[in-house]
């Protein structure tokens, strides 16, 4: 960094440093987080060339304690994809102090210690044995020091090899090192109200979780759990806790769906279940222990509820899935060999004999209304990824009118007579129809894209994104009610004449980003600057917008090239005078640009 650079550091704004440390340190890290040392790293960096931030930083790096084991695989060996066998084996020689990054000599002074409110302990090069684990903690003698404000841990034990070999029986990782892990965590860190934990299961373990023994001890302790599994853990009780405000389980298994104890729902603020059955969604949760029993479920302090929904899959030869468009999408190999073999990664990848296709079946995709029913009075933000039924059967247990964000992944079997008048208050949505259409669903599409664009003008910002097998046509002018729109992501194939009516009828338009927007065919003559020029004189400058600022153009669908990315985009900025940024990834030159502008003027 040069001095002049330094000196320009030196200025920067507040909001400038809290975007910094915004990016470098996550206020509530979660288990999947395996960089949290390189963020630390780069956060001292910045904080020793900018004396403002080393001033606003130096409380954030004291709070968060964090053990990272050395990711050999891409900063030691440099060996490619993955570590084999025998190189793991001597990496594990080497003292803890050389295979773990810590932060821990920032910590010396008894005040340093009170400081700390999170430990985060994590790995990426190789799943971890847990008295590996333990070992390292109790050389950096965590056990010898009090941590009386730690309040959050942090644990991932993932792996990133793409070569397994079999382990060795003295390698097999008891459930018994997991308890003794266990036992040192919760002795060291009394004060545990929020886990954050990611989990891939391990050859070398049993059908258990790593923490299984840790969540079953402090559960009448935890707040706030945050899990990322592929084994599911054993809770040890039939209904969680009453005290769980904030409860996030993620089943990282694409073949199992999520099986819990009974949930408290009254005492809920956030939730967030991924790979849930729909059929018994309502029925996993209960009342206030001590309540009567009764048909309504209670959400009554719930604001933010994120739903991703199991649909089993089963495997087909090659060409013969029911939905062919599906099978073109998603028909890929899981990574498993037809023999059982698992895919190395290096050697050429086997032809495709078969796939994985999902299936609507009624034991695990159908909304049951014959049993518990649920109110949310505080429900602000909702998430559906995955869909497996009609929306608008779904929305009849939820409060539309009172909801601030939607996110909706569905098909379109799941958007088919849904109606949005009813989001009186949203200021955020965002809709991801996915999945090819085919020609006789063409009508459906066109009437899913335009019952979008008519929400009321309440909402401030808009995401869509479909499919872009068939030209799709935007609503008439007059039935976009979208009209107080600040944001709108369009990824859906509209032709480039669709967007100026579209832009003149969004007159508070300030950001658009458009993807798979099909391109217009640039006339010969405007391959050149003075033909370009003359070309967008004769069309005509009047301007369709005078709010739009930033604008990021279609550059990457199947008829882009560099004429016609060229062509499209110049001929709609050259009409919106308010644009002050423009993101593309167009091939031209600059010199291109600096030439067309002055015949423009």
């Amino acid at each position: 960094m040069t001095e002049q650079e330094l000196a320009a550091l030196q200025t920067l704004p507040k909001r400038i440093t809290d975007r910094i440390l915004q990016f470098c340190y996550y206020p509530e890290p979660c288990g999947s987080v395996t960089k949290s040392y390189v963020d630390y790293q780069e956060l001292c960096e910045y904080a020793r060339a900018y004396r403002g931030l080393r001033r606003a930083a130096l409380p954030y790096m004291r709070q968060r304690l964090i053990f990272e084991r050395y990711n050999m695989t891409t900063q030691r060996l440099q060996r490619g994809p993955g570590l084999m066998y025998d190189e793991l084996r001597a990496a594990q020689k080497q003292p803890p102090q050389v295979r773990w990054l810590s932060n821990m000599h920032m910590l010396s002074e008894p005040r340093d210690f009170d400081a700390v409110r999170e430990v985060v302990i994590s790995t990426q090069d190789r799943y971890p044995h847990a008295d590996d684990v333990l070992d390292m903690l109790r050389q950096f003698e965590l056990d010898q020091h009090p941590w009386p404000n730690v309040t959050t841990l942090s644990v991932c034990f993932t792996s990133q090899l793409l070569v397994a070999e079999a382990p060795e029986d003295s390698e097999w990782i008891p459930d018994e090192s997991f308890a003794a892990l266990a036992a040192f965590l919760q002795d060291t860190f009394p004060n545990v109200e929020n886990l954050c934990a990611y989990d891939r299961r391990s050859q070398r373990t049993g059908a258990r979780n790593a923490l299984t023994s840790y969540i079953a001890s402090n559960l009448d302790k935890l707040t706030r759990m945050h899990l990322g599994f592929e084994c599911m853990p054993v809770f040890g009780v039939k209904t969680l806790p009453s005290h769980i405000t904030h409860l996030h389980l993620n089943s990282e298994n694409p073949h199992t769906y999520l099986d819990v104890p009974r949930i408290v729902a009254p005492t809920l603020v956030e939730l967030h279940l991924r790979d849930i059955p729909l059929s018994y969604l309502w029925d996993r949760f209960s009342g206030l222990p001590g309540t009567p029993l009764a048909r309504t479920v209670e959400f009554t302090r719930l604001e933010r509820m994120y739903l991703s929904f199991f649909m089993p899959s089963r495997r087909v030869p090659a060409g013969k899935a029911d939905d062919p468009s599906w099978e073109q999408l998603h028909g890929v190999d899981d990574g498993y060999a037809d023999d059982g073999g698992v895919y190395d990664g290096i050697s050429p990848r086997p032809r495709i004999k078969s796939v994985s296709v999902t299936e609507r079946s009624p034991k695990y995709c159908v909304l049951r209304t014959d049993t518990k029913r649920p109110r949310f009075p505080r429900l602000r933000t909702l998430e559906l990824m995955r869909y497996p039924g009609r929306l608008c059967e779904f929305f009849k247990d939820i409060p539309v009118e009172q909801l601030h964000s939607l996110t909706v992944t569905a098909d379109l079997v799941a958007f088919k007579g849904l109606r949005l008048n009813g989001f009186t208050s949203l200021r955020s949505s965002k809709f991801n129809l996915y999945g090819e259409i085919t020609r006789r669903e063409i009508p459906h599409g066109r009437r899913y894209l335009a019952r979008v664009l008519a929400q009321g003008s309440n909402v401030r910002k808009i995401e869509l994104e479909m499919s872009e097998r068939y030209r799709m046509y935007l609503p008439p002018a007059d039935k976009i009610r979208c009209t107080g729109l600040r944001a709108l992501n369009l990824s859906v194939p509209v032709s480039y004449l669709d967007l100026v009516p579209l832009l003149q009828r969004l007159v508070c338009l300030e950001y658009l980003s458009v993807m798979r927007v099909v391109h217009v065919k640039p006339p010969v003559q405007t391959r050149s600057v003075e033909g370009m020029a003359q070309h967008l004189l004769a069309t005509g400058m009047k301007p369709i917008s005078t709010s739009l600022i930033k604008f990021s153009p279609n550059v990457l669908c199947r008829d882009a090239t560099d004429e016609t990315v060229f062509y499209n985009t110049i001929v709609l900025i050259s009409r919106i005078p308010s644009l002050r940024k423009l993101n593309t990834l167009s091939f031209y030159s600059g010199q291109f640009f600096r030439e067309l502008w002055p015949l423009l003027k």
